[in-house]
């Protein structure tokens, strides 16, 4: 391995962290994570999760909802998600629509928003953004079904 340059050992590492996260077993997660932060570094750690996240959401969307579904409180996941929150209410704003109105955001770091304003920032999304978005996004109707 001391023959690999950076950007080799790096796509190693990140393989195997996508093979561990499609395995969808949280125990061996926890443990691999633990490990690499160990073994490599944290700042390194986070940048495999994020870039193994980002590759879940073009091949693998189950696990890519997996990870979020249960790892969303890790360091590299709440950036990620913070980013995207903040990404879309740029991007709502820049569009027109006003905060308070047309949407909200929720202590949960969650965006509430109607369904106009779903759909215009929807509507040039990647599906990797699409899917992204999706994790920060409300509708009345959803909050709805989580308050019952």
């Amino acid at each position: 391995m001391s023959n690999m340059n950076y950007l080799e050992i790096f796509y190693f590492h990140l393989e195997r962290t996508i093979y561990v996260l499609k395995l969808q077993d949280k125990k061996l997660v926890e443990y691999w994570i633990e490990q690499l932060e160990i073994t490599l570094d944290t700042q390194y750690a986070e940048s495999l999760l994020t870039a193994a996240i980002f590759e879940l959401s073009a091949t693998d969307t189950d696990t890519f909802h997996w990870t979020l579904d249960n790892f969303s409180d890790l360091e590299p996941y709440k950036k990620l998600l913070e980013s995207v929150t903040r990404f879309a209410i740029k991007k709502l704003i820049n569009k027109g629509f006003l905060m308070g109105q047309d949407f909200s955001t929720t202590s949960q770091g969650k965006i509430l928003l109607n369904e106009c304003a779903r759909a215009v920032l929807m509507a040039d999304a990647s599906e990797s953004d699409s899917l992204l978005l999706e994790k920060v996004l409300l509708i009345p109707q959803q909050l709805h079904s989580l308050a019952i």
